[in-house]
């Protein structure tokens, strides 16, 4: 099994679920010695993270710092990296675009669950707070995976 030091979220543009899930995970792990971070596939240029993301994340008192979206690079990845595509298209353009094989999964696949996390992009704010739940409660189980405190 290999011994993570990293994890990496990844969804398209990098400004609403994969954010969403960096700042969770940040939350609910006690390790400050892993390093958690998330970045996007097609970031044209620098965006500000999506303010319902934000509103959520304070809502819930979600320590976050303010972030713009910042596109995935092989460069930040090493064999101790785990790469957590938040659903499959993503997963399968890092497998196709980077050749990434290993060390790749959807959020659901890492923790043996089925589908895809639901996007909120353009709903409302229940949108984004049932995306809040859905990922919060997916991420408890990436943690006790992981075997992290």
């Amino acid at each position: 099994m290999t011994e993570w030091n990293k994890v990496i979220f990844v969804c398209k543009e990098n400004a609403i679920l994969s954010p969403m899930a960096e700042w969770i995970f940040k939350s609910i792990l006690m390790d400050k010695s892993k390093e958690i971070m998330s970045r996007g596939l097609v970031v044209l240029f620098p965006e500000p993270r999506n303010m319902k993301v934000t509103d959520i994340l304070m809502n819930h008192a979600v320590p976050c710092e303010e972030q713009v979206s910042q596109e995935f690079t092989l460069e930040e990845v090493d064999e101790q990296t785990l790469i957590i595509a938040i659903n499959f298209t993503e997963k399968v353009k890092l497998v196709e675009d980077f050749g990434l094989a290993e060390n790749v999964y959807t959020l659901k696949e890492f923790v043996e669950e089925e589908g895809d996390v639901a996007d909120p992009y353009g709903g409302e704010e229940q949108a984004y707070e049932d995306s809040y739940i859905e990922l919060k409660d997916l991420l408890y189980k990436v943690k006790k995976k992981l075997g992290w405190n």
